[in-house]
Formats: structure tokens, sequence, C-alpha cells
């Protein structure tokens, strides 16, 4: 994707809130919270980057993502097998993680 098009807003998603009383830019960084612990376990970030999120692996592997059905399809490529959440391994690390702290 050129750097334009990462740029681009696509609109409402899927997970957004009906509450419309938080600033996008705190809700993003919220989202960006939660979804960092998601993905604690398999040891892959994500970072904001201009509107979209930048998901890097461990090993220096980076893809720009623009909402989470490709973030979900991305670590999976990263990862070279599916991702299961109900995974009792990765739902037990993720438990080890925290409650919802990331929220308040």
């Amino acid at each position: 994707m050129c750097g334009v098009c990462g740029l681009l807003d696509n609109g409402p998603q899927w997970s957004d809130p009906l509450r419309q009383d938080i600033p996008r830019r705190q809700l993003r960084l919220q989202q960006l919270a939660l979804l960092n612990r998601t993905l604690k376990p398999w040891r892959l970030t994500l970072t904001e980057f201009h509107g979209s999120w930048l998901l890097a692996s461990p090993t220096g592997q980076q893809v720009l993502v623009h909402s989470l059905d490709v973030l979900w399809k991305e670590a999976e490529k990263m990862l070279h097998r599916a991702v299961d959440p109900l995974d009792e391994g990765w739902l037990a690390a993720l438990d080890a993680t925290g409650r919802d702290d990331v929220l308040r």
C-alpha cells in the first residue's frame, strides 16, 4: 500500500464503540494498548502509524495494517500458523498479562 492510501480514513469499523464522546485519538490509543496486550503472547507488537497500525515481529518483519481483519491475517502470516482465540495456552498467557487495566 502506498503512503497516501495508508492515510485515508476507511470509515467506521465494527469494533468502534457506540459511544462517540471519546476523542478519536484517545480511542485509537486505547485500542492500541488492548491489541498490544492481545498480541504479547505471540511476541508481536503494534504501533500507530499515520492512522493505520504497523505490525512487527520479533525478527523485524513489519507490515502496515488498516483494520482488525487485516491485522489477524497478517499476524497469522508472521506466525506461520492460524491464530486461534480459544487456544488454552494463549488464553492463559493473556490472562497472565493482567486484567483490563489498559482501558482505565
